[in-house]
């Protein structure tokens, strides 16, 4: 309980913080120039940058868990304040950093990371489900379809915790959408 408290505070902090940190960079970022270079990585990579992004989506999976058990608890106390404040955060988060992370095309196939790839991508749509977006869960579970077509057989883990092949776990998918 404590460790959630403490993550949960984290999150509140950053999401105070994060405000103040784009105001101190000196103007507007230069989002052309970003766009440019993430999609300069579109072909597969190999070697120490394999492992570099292996390790990026890791962390990112790391987080999105940390951020789901946050908002868990959350939801449980009926917090809805620090609810709202998180999702802001996360909109934010997921809207930037994730987006940048999940957008190259080649790591849904690439046997390295398209486990890791697909299980992010379900636990991103699951906290969109949460937040009840269900227009972003609906574009997520169609992204899931694309990437992944004829691998439905694939072994994810959704729910959380737990394996299922990724026909099953989409299917779980489109029936949580709204019962959040």
């Amino acid at each position: 309980m404590m460790m959630i408290r403490t993550y949960a505070l984290r999150a509140l902090a950053c999401a105070a913080v994060l405000p103040f940190l784009a105001c101190a960079g000196g103007g507007e970022p230069d989002f052309e120039a970003m766009e440019a270079a993430s999609s300069v990585e579109e072909a597969p990579l190999g070697g120490e940058a394999l492992a570099q992004r292996r390790m990026d989506l890791d962390r990112a999976w790391r987080d999105l868990m940390h951020f789901e058990a946050t908002m868990e608890s959350m939801v449980d106390r009926r917090d809805s304040r620090s609810v709202a404040l998180l999702d802001g955060f996360l909109d934010e988060y997921m809207g930037t950093h994730l987006a940048a992370l999940l957008r190259p095309e080649w790591q849904s196939s690439h046997p390295e990371v398209m486990a890791l790839d697909a299980n992010l991508r379900f636990l991103q749509a699951e906290l969109f489900a949460q937040m009840r977006y269900t227009r972003r869960v609906q574009e997520s579970i169609e992204d899931i379809e694309n990437r992944f077509l004829g691998r439905e057989s694939m072994l994810v883990e959704y729910p959380r915790g737990e394996q299922r092949p990724l026909g099953e776990a989409l299917q779980m998918l489109r029936d949580r959408k709204w019962s959040s």
